[in-house]
């Protein structure tokens, strides 16, 4: 049996969306060596849940929170398993656990970013580095998982995500062209006073500057959370709070439109153990701005799919904005290399045969 547990796989985030991917590849691998397959939520709701990628239909179980029958279903399910994917380095004890109990069974545990960025505690770090494996999305995870976690090299697996199948399927050819005359600058992120480096404020200091040089601009941002008051208070303060739009969270169908209309999509962060956000705006061929940061420089090429700028420079951001917002050929070419560029590295066939083959050693013979 195949068995895949996860802090979560219903919310809106990077991990989460990492975590429906690989439930979806386990659930592939499994039903195509016709064994079963149990996908496990900790923080979800309690229940059976489902959800679909790229056509097939996964189903998956809901704890709502609570630690113990998360960790008792889990332990009554070692005896069956011989694959075991932790979603998280949080619960790799757990695997080492199911491991104690049947010795024939492989766990693998992803890693995300800025949870490995400091040693664990004692406990997951040895479990960790008793793992068969640990995937890591971007070069910089890589590094922080040998340096910080002690995990030997050839246990590291760099495994980037990917897009979600069928993303940018209703993305046409005409909206790759240099369009127009929207001038407006796009985020897309959780507003968290836990994650405060996301550099939206970087943007909001920067856009002064931008709009003596681009008096249209605009800065549209898409997500919610409670560090949202002081970005609020941050754009009043700044002077250009007429000019950036808070939305919230936004549907999918929203969401792409948005996306469409933006002439750069700029999120100079420093918690990025890689950045999905990227990918789905170079998906609409949209320039990225992005800090050389954490998983972002493996993403977002300087000069050929967008420009990194150092984290917090808010007057290298308004310059790049600024070059960008008037240069429709520049955001063009940048853009559609960017597409380019996810087309070829970052599908969900890529992500899905890396994964299997990953995996495939350490199923039963």
């Amino acid at each position: 049996m195949f068995l895949g547990l996860f802090g979560c796989l219903f919310r809106h985030g990077g991990v989460e969306r990492a975590a429906r991917l690989t439930g979806a590849v386990l659930t592939r691998m499994a039903d195509d060596l016709g064994q079963p397959c149990r996908l496990l939520g900790l923080n979800d709701d309690l229940g059976t849940h489902s959800f679909v990628v790229d056509g097939l239909k996964c189903s998956s179980i809901g704890f709502g929170r609570n630690k113990v029958r998360f960790l008792a279903h889990a332990l009554r399910s070692a005896r069956l398993s011989r694959v075991v994917f932790l979603g998280h380095p949080n619960l790799a004890p757990i695997g080492r656990a199911l491991q104690l109990i049947n010795p024939e069974l492989r766990y693998w545990v992803a890693a995300h970013g800025v949870e490995v960025w400091h040693p664990l505690g004692a406990f997951r770090r040895a479990a960790l580095r008793k793992a068969e494996g640990v995937t890591a999305p971007s070069r910089d995870t890589v590094e922080h998982l040998i340096i910080n976690q002690g995990v030997i090299p050839k246990k590291v697996a760099l495994l980037p995500y990917c897009l979600d199948p069928g993303f940018n399927d209703r993305v046409c050819s005409n909206h790759l062209s240099p369009s127009s005359q929207s001038a407006s600058v796009l985020t897309v992120g959780r507003l968290l006073r836990s994650e405060p480096g996301k550099g939206v404020d970087t943007v909001i200091r920067a856009f002064p500057k931008v709009l003596q040089a681009v008096p249209s601009a605009e800065y549209i941002i898409i997500g919610d959370g409670n560090h949202r008051s002081y970005l609020e208070q941050l754009a009043k303060e700044t002077g250009v709070r007429e000019r950036v739009s808070f939305l919230g969270p936004q549907n999918d169908d929203e969401l792409r439109e948005h996306y469409r209309k933006a002439a750069v999509f700029a999120m100079p962060s420093r918690q990025e153990g890689f950045g999905i956000v990227y990918l789905e705006a170079m998906s609409f061929a949209k320039p990225v701005v992005a800090a050389g940061f954490g998983g972002a420089p493996d993403i977002v090429i300087d000069g050929l799919t967008g420009f990194l700028i150092p984290y917090g420079d808010v007057d290298a951001l308004a310059d790049r904005l600024i070059c960008l917002l008037r240069n429709a050929d520049l955001r063009c070419k940048l853009g559609i290399s960017g597409r380019a560029r996810v087309e070829a590295h970052y599908s969900f066939g890529g992500f899905r045969q890396q994964l299997a083959d990953l995996l495939t050693p350490s199923l039963p013979v």
